[in-house]
């Protein structure tokens, strides 16, 4: 991973998580709470990426018809698609910069999670590598799971001491950073843990939770893109997600410790509610705008029918007026020659 990466977007993401923590005395909570002030925080690139993703949605029935007109002539095609956005005010690209957006503080998010020391406590790789030594693990690991074993070990040294931190422990980190007792119990489970596939244990619950939340959350996202003429043309393309994303889940919750897992497992139950919610209140606003729409296309119809219908009678009354001015012309014609003679 690289410094600048690490420096501008994964160390003040772990600096969040230390704040937390030491608010909440709950390692498990604090990453449930991390996870929801990050999707907090980038909940109006989100709003934006779903209000594209509507527009575009309801317009599937009117593209598939473009595609079957013009078929075989992908330039027209084309025009006609860009006039059809342009008639919308939609744009395909607009909502594609709000979701990758968030991407780089999803991945700062997931470093910050596992990678506790260096993150949340600032310690450098020396004093990882002495750490790693000491309570005997993997150097090696320091970038991957090898930081959370620390913690959990130098936790299980600091309470088997009295609560106090060893000479031994204090002699690596005194001028290096503030060493902080991280405690990953969390509703009887060790999140410092990693399930093992091959052991069942309670921790099997994480794994488990994170593909069925997983598969929920993708499961309510095709839902919620269905509209209501039966045009899921964007949500047939996400059907492979059912099975790929709980599967993915599922196995990297059990390669993983248990506190990444607790973190997919908030993410996908944050992100499920979040899907419902923005899909109904916008939706709901956008097909309200429609309505409204409609009501004015046929207003003005209506008003047009009526403004002909109004002409056509003017111009029978005075067709009329015009044949009885004539006939009384005529009466007085005849009159008047009548009377010569």
């Amino acid at each position: 991973m690289g410094e600048i990466f690490g420096l501008v977007i994964v160390r003040p993401l772990g600096l969040l998580l230390l704040f937390i923590f030491e608010h909440v005395g709950s390692y498990g909570l604090a990453v449930i709470l991390f996870a929801l002030l990050v999707k907090l925080v980038i909940l109006p690139l989100t709003i934006k990426s779903k209000k594209s993703m509507l527009k575009m949605t309801a317009l599937n029935a009117e593209l598939q018809q473009l595609q079957k007109k013009y078929a075989n002539n992908r330039v027209k095609l084309n025009e006609e698609m860009q006039k059809l956005y342009d008639r919308h005010g939609v744009s395909p690209m607009s909502g594609c910069l709000p979701q990758f957006i968030p991407l780089p503080v999803m991945f700062g998010l997931y470093y910050a999670v596992q990678q506790p020391l260096k993150f949340m406590l600032g310690f450098g790789d020396e004093t990882l590598t002495k750490l790693a030594n000491l309570v005997g693990v993997d150097p090696n690991t320091l970038n991957y799971t090898g930081q959370i074993q620390i913690a959990d070990k130098l936790g299980q040294m600091y309470a088997e001491n009295g609560n106090v931190w060893p000479d031994a422990v204090t002699a690596i980190t005194n001028g290096n950073g503030e060493l902080l007792n991280i405690d990953f119990t969390f509703l009887g489970l060790n999140l410092a843990e990693t399930p093992s596939i091959s052991h069942p244990s309670l921790i099997w619950i994480i794994p488990i939770l994170s593909g069925l939340t997983a598969f929920l959350s993708s499961y309510i996202m095709q839902k919620m893109q269905q509209t209501k003429n039966g045009n899921n043309a964007a949500a047939n393309q996400m059907r492979m997600l059912y099975i790929i994303t709980p599967l993915m889940s599922l196995y990297f919750g059990f390669i993983l410790p248990g506190s990444i897992g607790i973190y997919w497992i908030f993410n996908n139950v944050f992100t499920c509610v979040q899907e419902i919610v923005l899909t109904k209140l916008l939706r709901g606003k956008q097909e309200r705008k429609e309505a409204e729409e409609t009501a004015r296309i046929e207003a003005d119809k209506e008003a047009k029918r009526a403004a002909h219908k109004a002409a056509q009678i003017e111009q029978a009354e005075k067709a009329r007026a015009a044949a009885a001015a004539s006939e009384a012309g005529k009466a007085k014609a005849a009159k008047k020659k009548k009377g010569a003679k």
